[in-house]
């Protein structure tokens, strides 16, 4: 836990980090604040601070970030209900279901069905700021999901929601932000550099999207279960995400991802070593590395190797979209909050390609949680990836700070990450500066082996974003490699 005194402005200043525009400020904020609210020391005065700052929120979704406090605030230091409920001023479909996640079914407040500004004149026409924004500011999947309603409701969504965002930025009086220039150098920004950030802007789209929802179950009677669903894609973050904690860059790495960058230098014999020394845990094996390469060689590049199962005769075809590469897998959350839970089998025959020659399959998915907290996207544009449940049913938890993988009741692998001299800055087609490390048993690589009938096989990528001159675009160079184990 961080270091704080008891000092008032101290508190404050902790709690206003939820507002931070850099959404991996917010989350770290949050979990700090949860264990001072269960501290010995200073849970009064936090709670008192907790409560004064919840109260003051203007908008929905800043409520719902303050509630994110208490999904990893220990039991002992949580407020009652009646006093959280208390100091809601901004309710929402979102926050009902927050509150009932963490105080238990049926502890509901009511009355955010009415937290809307009525329907929008037929004549309303949403602003030129609106469209261009609305899939800038807040996920592109909020925009879908309006559209989507709409589509087969017949309900304006879209211009409730554009009417909602006018009325909120007009009450507020928050300001029309675009391109965070006061992050990001100008220069960067006509380069092609991006970055994770949730300006002002992002809390008025989401209340807007908020207050749209609730308008639709109160006006034209859209069923508050399936509002509920719709809700939860402004959810701030998961539970048990927010408890991971970052560890230092593995020693075993050496520098061998940075001579990677040497021109000319071959891959493979560099992966070899990075693979056959690592030991962080005697009884593992990294079966997936995502390698931020230090800054000192090149502010944004990336080095990902990557465990495949391939027939013996596997080509891959190295100059093209290479579809043996981590894929996707959609995960729905037990609760629809917590990031732990049971993973269903999947057939490998679906993840199966071919290359030039014989077939392939990843031995890694990248998992992505149904709902997903915004708060996580780093991790989630980068990929967590996990062992493939192509022959079991696997169960995830986090266990001090780190992911753990099982089946069968053993632990059989593990997620981690580390954040590498971070930014919220990246580049087109690549992520901020977070390793991760995948790892499994060999008991169950063997197995995996056996039951597949196929081989061991790395794929190995490398990326690099570089410019000639400062003006200059940056553009990316790529290696690739594939070579059995």
């Amino acid at each position: 836990m961080v270091s704080v005194d008891s000092s008032e402005s101290t508190l404050r200043m902790l709690i206003e980090r939820l507002n931070w525009p850099v959404r991996l400020v917010r989350w770290r904020a949050a979990r700090e604040y949860g264990a001072l609210l269960a501290s010995n020391t200073h849970s009064k005065k936090a709670r008192g601070i907790f409560l004064d700052w919840l109260s003051s929120r203007q908008l929905e979704s800043q409520v719902t970030s303050a509630l994110s406090v208490l999904l990893c605030t220990p039991e002992r230091g949580l407020p009652t209900f009646r006093e959280i409920g208390g100091h809601i001023s901004r309710p929402s479909l979102l926050s009902e279901l927050l509150l009932q996640f963490v105080y238990g079914w049926g502890n509901a407040m009511g009355g955010w069905e009415r937290c809307h500004s009525g329907e929008a004149p037929p004549s309303f026409e949403a602003t030129q700021y609106f469209h261009d924004h609305k899939s800038a500011h807040v996920p592109p999947i909020l925009s879908n999901q309006l559209a989507m309603l709409e589509k087969t409701s017949g309900f304006p969504f879209e211009r409730q929601w554009a009417f909602e965002w006018q009325q909120l930025t007009e009450k507020t009086g928050t300001p029309k932000s675009g391109y965070p220039y006061y992050f990001v150098d100008a220069i960067l920004s006509q380069s092609g550099i991006h970055g994770q950030f949730s300006q002002a802007q992002a809390d008025v789209f989401s209340s807007a999207f908020l207050r749209t929802l609730a308008c639709a179950v109160d006006c034209w009677d859209m069923p508050a279960s399936k509002a509920a669903f719709t809700s939860m894609y402004t959810l701030p973050a998961n539970r048990g995400l927010l408890n991971v904690d970052p560890i230092d860059r593995p020693t075993w790495l050496n520098d061998l991802p940075e001579k990677c960058c040497v021109p000319g230098v071959p891959l493979e014999p560099l992966v070899r070593r990075m693979v056959a020394t690592a030991i962080n845990c005697p009884s593992m094996r990294p079966i997936n590395l995502k390698i931020p390469i230090s800054a000192d060689i090149t502010e944004f590049g990336e080095l990902t190797i990557s465990a495949i199962l391939a027939s013996p005769d596997f080509i891959p075809d190295l100059t093209g979209q290479h579809t043996t590469l981590l894929r996707a897998l959609p995960w729905e959350l037990a609760d629809r909050v917590t990031f732990s839970g049971k993973v269903a089998r999947e057939d490998i025959a679906t993840y199966t390609s071919r290359g030039i020659a014989g077939a392939a399959a990843p031995l890694c998915l990248d998992i992505y949680p149904l709902p997903s907290g915004f708060w996580h996207n780093d991790y989630f544009q980068i990929g967590v990836s996990f062992p493939a449940p192509y022959f079991d049913q696997q169960q995830i938890a986090v266990v001090d700070g780190s992911i753990q993988i099982r089946t069968d009741d053993r632990v059989i692998g593990h997620w981690r990450v580390w954040h590498d001299r971070w930014t919220p800055l990246y580049a087109s087609s690549g992520g901020t500066r977070c390793g991760m490390l995948t790892e499994l048993r060999e008991r169950e690589l063997a197995e995996t082996l056996n039951r597949s009938g196929m081989q061991l096989g790395w794929f190995v990528e490398l990326n690099a974003w570089k410019r000639e001159a400062e003006h200059d675009n940056f553009s990316r160079t790529q290696r690739r490699d594939f070579f059995f184990d």
